[in-house]
């Protein structure tokens, strides 16, 4: 079995969304990893997989097959992906055509849902790893 890895990481594509994210999850005393590049974010992944990871940026930046890689990996690990996005996006996909993620995170961004997002993410890879 895998170790838990307490840490949530955030795959930032250069936006000024990166330090109210940050700024809102400093409430919860949780270690964070930013990455800028998709090599790093993979990189990480393989090292010590984290339970949440947030996808920041547009998603046009998003190509599939990296989408798929990150799939992969958060399958194999319990990983949970969530990518942020705006309220007043032009389109939003439906679940079923964007496979790669789980949810959005819809800003503006609210505490309280971020909160109850990490708490579910890592009860997710808790269980996902015990069985």
């Amino acid at each position: 079995m895998e170790l838990l890895q307490n840490y949530i990481l955030i795959f930032d594509q250069g936006t000024e969304d990166l330090q109210m994210l940050e700024s809102l999850l400093g409430h919860l005393r949780c270690p964070l990893t930013v990455t800028r590049s998709a090599e790093q974010a993979i990189a990480k992944v393989k090292q010590a997989p984290p339970y949440l990871m947030i996808l920041v940026g547009t998603q046009q930046g998003w190509p599939q097959p990296l989408m798929q890689q990150f799939r992969a990996l958060a399958d194999r690990c319990g990983i949970t992906i969530i990518a942020v996005t705006d309220v007043h996006a032009p389109s939003w996909l439906r679940q079923e055509d964007n496979p790669g993620v789980d949810g959005f995170l819809v800003k503006p961004l609210n505490r309280d849902i971020l909160t109850s997002v990490v708490q579910s993410a890592w009860i997710r890879q808790t269980y996902c790893l015990a069985n």
